[in-house]
């Protein structure tokens, strides 16, 4: 599977969501969580066994309680989450609830961005880490993010909170790297907001790398997107940040357009998406397929993409929770 051919890599994708939505149609109703799942497993290479799949989401729910949000779809998304990561993935589900626990026991709200969050730490890949100690220092995190940035801050933040625990250095230094961000990147017409903060985050874990080229690097990625037409969204902050830590000749705007329309060939209606997932499955190719694999960026790379499955499933989650409040009150 070469990134070379993104029709063979579509073409993969396709295969699995469309064996997602035959199994999980009365289960699942939003298509851009069966994407999410899809693209999981073909970013991971890995093959889905969807009964394999279904019977370790019916063991998180039967572990969950009564009110639980893993009684619905997010079981489904940290199914596969497990299943792509881990050989046993049973075996991480009282690792999920008990982490859930010490969150909660932290200050984190009950909820979906908790679990998220505990999901966030089983799958990292520094294990040698102390898992109470990041939990603490996300908190700590969380709470500066809410200081200054208190309308902005919110839970669905908890999984970059975690991430961003496992980085070096001061919790005052990494804010105050965030914000430089943040502000340089406005005064380069990017639009202040959440998705600003979160684009500022995630440059913030590319630590190795001077603040000006990353700077620099995401006013390029912003630029190619407006060449190749495709409007640089707030919604697209995010990935414009996974592209801005590539190295400057590893970025290819031709290939990911490339993918882009595949995509939009296959799936209608879901553009948003499938330029997300364009840039997934472009930046994960890199890492599996270059030079990446063998430095340090390597497992940064695989950081921030840990975070944007993370942001993405946060994003469905709260669209999914206001669609509920609405009908609720009507």
């Amino acid at each position: 599977m070469t990134i070379e051919n993104p029709q063979y890599k579509v073409a993969a994708y396709i295969r699995v969501y469309e064996e997602l939505k035959q199994n999980l149609k009365w289960k699942v109703s939003d298509k851009s969580i069966l994407m999410m799942i899809a693209s999981q497993y073909v970013i991971n290479n890995k093959e889905l066994q969807i009964e394999r799949l279904l019977d370790l989401a019916d063991k998180i729910k039967n572990r969950a309680g009564m009110f639980s949000s893993m009684r619905s779809y997010p079981r489904f998304t940290t199914a596969a989450m497990f299943d792509v990561n881990f050989e046993n993935p049973d075996d991480q589900i009282k690792a999920l609830f008990d982490l859930y626990d010490q969150l909660k026991k932290a200050g984190f709200k009950s909820g979906t961005f908790t679990y998220l969050a505990a999901t966030v730490i089983i799958t990292n890949k520094s294990q040698e880490a102390n898992n109470a100690e990041i939990i603490s220092r996300a908190k700590e995190i969380y709470d500066w993010m809410k200081k200054e940035h208190m309308f902005l801050t919110s839970n669905d933040d908890y999984p970059l909170a975690i991430l961003l625990a496992y980085e070096d250095g001061t919790i005052e230094e990494l804010i105050e790297r965030m914000e430089r961000f943040y502000n340089r990147l406005h005064q380069h017409d990017f639009a202040k907001g959440n998705e600003l903060q979160f684009l500022s985050h995630i440059l913030s874990l590319g630590h190795s790398q001077e603040e000006s080229s990353l700077v620099n690097q995401s006013v390029h990625v912003y630029d190619a997107f407006t060449k190749a037409s495709i409007k640089p969204k707030k919604l697209y902050y995010p990935v414009i940040g996974m592209l801005a830590l590539l190295p400057y000749e590893e970025f290819n705007m031709k290939i990911i357009s490339q993918l882009y329309d595949e995509l939009n060939n296959e799936i209608k209606w879901q553009k948003d998406m499938n330029l997300i997932m364009a840039v997934n499955f472009f930046t994960s190719e890199k890492l599996n397929h270059s030079s990446l694999a063998e430095t340090s960026m390597y497992t940064t790379m695989e950081t921030i993409m840990q975070a944007q499955q993370a942001a993405m499933m946060a994003a469905v989650a709260a669209s999914t929770a206001a669609a509920a409040s609405s009908n609720g009150s009507n």
